[in-house]
C-alpha cells in the first residue's frame, strides 16, 4: 500500500524535503501532497515549509514546538497561528526578540500582519514594543509593567570574510544559481538536479559557488 511506503520512508528519514519525497516515490508534488494529506502530516514553519514529517512524529514541547536539526514544526502549523497562540497563553506578552528566541526565526512580518489585522495588541513599554494576546491584554500588560525593562542590545557589524571568486566557467555558475532559484538549496540537491540534466558540474564546484554566495547548507536532514 502507498501508506506503508510513506511509513517506511519516514521511518528511515524522520524529516524529508519535497525533493527527497519525489525522488523516493517517483510521484509529482501534487500527488505527494494529496497522499500526505490523507495520511496526516506537518510541514515546517521555517524555510518556507520545505520540510515534511508525519503527524505521529513530532514530540512537541510546552510551546507546541518541535525542532529536528534545521527543520522547525509547530502544533499550530503556521507561524501566524503559532505566534497568536503563544501570545494568548503568555503571562506578560512577548517582545519580538523573545518570540524570535522561542521560535528560532525572525517574525517581524508576522507580527505586523497580526497587529494590522487586529489579531494581537502591540504596546510600547520603555524603548521597546511588547505584543499581547487580544483577549488578555489588560492582565498581561499589568504583569509586564511590573517587570524590569531589559536593555536593548545593539548588534555590532562583523568584518566581512574575504572569499575568492570560484574559478569556474561563468555558464556553470549561472546554472548553479538558477538551480538554487528553482528551489534546490543544498549542495547535494543542486548537484543531483544539475547532474540529472547532463551538466558536467562537479560537487566541488557546486560547493564553491554556494559557499561564495553564502547560499544554503551542506546537508539536509536526510543526509546524516
Amino acid at each position: 500500500m502507498l501508506t506503508n511506503r510513506y511509513d517506511e520512508l519516514f521511518q528511515e528519514n524522520v524529516v524529508m524535503t519535497m525533493d527527497n519525497l519525489k525522488l523516493s516515490t517517483g510521484r509529482p508534488r501534487e500527488s505527494i501532497l494529496r497522499d500526505l494529506k490523507n495520511i496526516g502530516y506537518y510541514s515546517s514553519y521555517n524555510e518556507r515549509g520545505k520540510f515534511y514529517t508525519l503527524d505521529s512524529t513530532p514530540k512537541f514541547d510546552a510551546f507546541g514546538l518541535w525542532k529536528y536539526q534545521n527543520a522547525y514544526f509547530s502544533s499550530r502549523r503556521t507561524v501566524l497561528n503559532t505566534v497568536k497562540y503563544l501570545l494568548s497563553v503568555s503571562s506578560a506578552g512577548y517582545t519580538h526578540d523573545e518570540l524570535r528566541r522561542i521560535l528560532g526565526i525572525g517574525i517581524q512580518n508576522s507580527l505586523y500582519q497580526l497587529t494590522t489585522a487586529n489579531e494581537i495588541v502591540r504596546q510600547q513599554i520603555g524603548a521597546q514594543y511588547v505584543y499581547f494576546g487580544k483577549e488578555s491584554t489588560e492582565e498581561q500588560l499589568e504583569k509586564r509593567s511590573s517587570m524590569p525593562i531589559e536593555p536593548i542590545v545593539r548588534k555590532t557589524l562583523k568584518t566581512p570574510v574575504h572569499r575568492s571568486y570560484p574559478d569556474i566557467e561563468p555558464l556553470l555558475i549561472i546554472d548553479i544559481l538558477v538551480a538554487v532559484l528553482r528551489g534546490h538549496e543544498t549542495d547535494s540537491a543542486v548537484y543531483s538536479y544539475l547532474s540529472g540534466t547532463g551538466s558536467p558540474v562537479t560537487a566541488q564546484q557546486v560547493e564553491a559557488v554556494l559557499r561564495y554566495y553564502c547560499i544554503g547548507k551542506k546537508n539536509s536532514p536526510t543526509q546524516n
